[in-house]
């Protein structure tokens, strides 16, 4: 075959093109210190590295995340530390009130102080950290409790809504909970007195309307606390006469119940979930929870409810200083009694309460320490093998450079001898 001119010149240009490429390649990748600057390149690197980077990413806001949570647990921690500081001295109060030499004045003068606590308490429970009350579950904004003045006396009030229940918006309001049947039954606490509700007819999910729903609740609950008034021997008038309930179905699909005589809450027994089903109990819809690392969950808060509410049944902290400071003002035996003996106990087992509160929190923080520490090294370990994948060895592409640079300048120079000589050239 004969080999023309014309061949040689494209071969040569060819050649001259990739050498020109291959430094143009080795230049970017030493201008941008990155083996692969767009996915043709390398696809299978460039899907690697783009991967990483996400990983990275990812793992960066579970950083954060994990910081975040370390942060209101620290507040959290601190603030229970508070609250048993407020239970504690209730607690020498309450001992020293049972001394011979405290007289009515003294029991005044405690009783104010212990009115003073319960604002106290009410402020520490509405402490708040980065615009959220941390206290107050998934209601962050709202102030999970409050004070009023009843009788004279500093009461707390829980501000919590005893729960949602789902509906469906088709006309008439349709209650979209759980169903729960006729005879099904529910705890509940008034004032410190426990009381069974049970359900006079079934309430059905998508058949029952809300406002039926919501007269089952209000007669039944009602009927529970005409039973627990006749069985303490309480008329309308008396001390510690409990009034009757009043159920409101709101437009947003929720039951709001309420009495004058306190707040109520609902709970149920070991085994029956009545008062879950029908979302009028706390659960772990107030339970916030966070993304630690990939599928990882866990909740970090700690409710009012928690720490309102203590030992069994429907014990809380609203009905206990209730009762204090009304025994305080009275000069019967029994009253007096209960200072030293009901109310005392009580408010150790709040401190009880408060010191498992505390320690829940405490592993909570050890688990955040173990989750930061995962953390950093999964970073470093993803940096390091991204590195690996996508950074260049500058000594060597220096190195790389060099070659390709004298190899385009030798290409340069056989330029001139790629064309065979002419008859023209042997008769100068």
């Amino acid at each position: 075959m004969r080999v023309t001119n014309k061949m040689l010149s494209n071969n040569f240009l060819r050649d001259m093109n990739t050498n020109l490429n291959n430094l143009s390649a080795l230049q970017n990748q030493m201008a941008s210190a990155k083996q692969i600057n767009k996915a043709s390149d390398d696809p299978v690197k460039a899907a690697k590295i783009m991967q990483l980077n996400s990983d990275i990413g990812a793992n960066e806001q579970y950083n954060t995340n994990i910081k975040n949570t370390t942060n209101w647990l620290d507040v959290t921690d601190s603030t229970l530390d508070k609250v048993g500081g407020v239970i504690t001295r209730i607690n020498e109060l309450l001992v020293a009130s049972g001394g011979a030499g405290y007289g009515a004045d003294e029991k005044s003068a405690v009783k104010d102080e212990i009115n003073q606590r319960v604002e106290e308490l009410a402020g520490l429970l509405n402490t708040s950290f980065d615009g959220k009350y941390i206290f107050g579950g998934t209601s962050g904004t709202s102030k999970p409790v409050g004070t009023s003045v009843i009788d004279g006396n500093t009461q707390l009030t829980n501000n919590t809504k005893a729960g949602v229940v789902a509906k469906n918006i088709s006309g008439t309001m349709t209650y979209s909970g759980n169903t729960v049947k006729a005879g099904d039954s529910l705890k509940m606490s008034l004032n410190g007195v426990s009381m069974t509700v049970v359900l006079s007819s079934d309430i059905t999910s998508g058949s029952t309307s809300m406002e039926d729903a919501k007269s089952t609740l209000e007669t039944d609950i009602n009927a529970a606390i005409a039973t627990a008034n006749t069985t303490a021997g309480k008329t309308t008038g008396q001390v510690g006469f409990i009034k009757d309930a009043t159920v409101t179905a709101t437009a947003d699909g929720r039951f709001e119940i309420s009495s004058q005589s306190g707040t109520i809450t609902f709970f149920n027994d070991d085994i029956k979930t009545t008062a879950k089903d029908l979302g009028i109990s706390a659960g772990l819809k107030d339970k916030l929870m966070v993304e630690v690392s990939q599928g990882v969950t866990m909740d970090y808060n700690v409710t009012a409810s928690q720490v309102i509410n203590y030992g069994v049944g429907g014990n809380n902290i609203m009905d206990l200083m209730a009762n204090i400071t009304k025994h305080l003002s009275s000069d019967k035996a029994a009253d007096i009694s209960a200072l030293n003996g009901a109310d005392l106990t009580g408010v150790q087992t709040v401190m009880t309460n408060l010191l498992k509160l505390r320690s829940e929190v405490g592993a909570k923080q050890n688990r955040m320490e173990s989750a930061e520490s995962r953390n950093t090294d999964q970073n470093l370990n993803m940096t390091e093998i991204l590195t690996s994948t996508q950074d260049i060895d500058i000594t060597e592409k220096s190195m790389e450079y060099a070659t390709m640079q004298t190899i385009y300048l030798a290409s340069l120079q056989t330029s001139a001898k790629v064309l065979q000589p002419t008859l023209l050239d042997y008769l100068r």
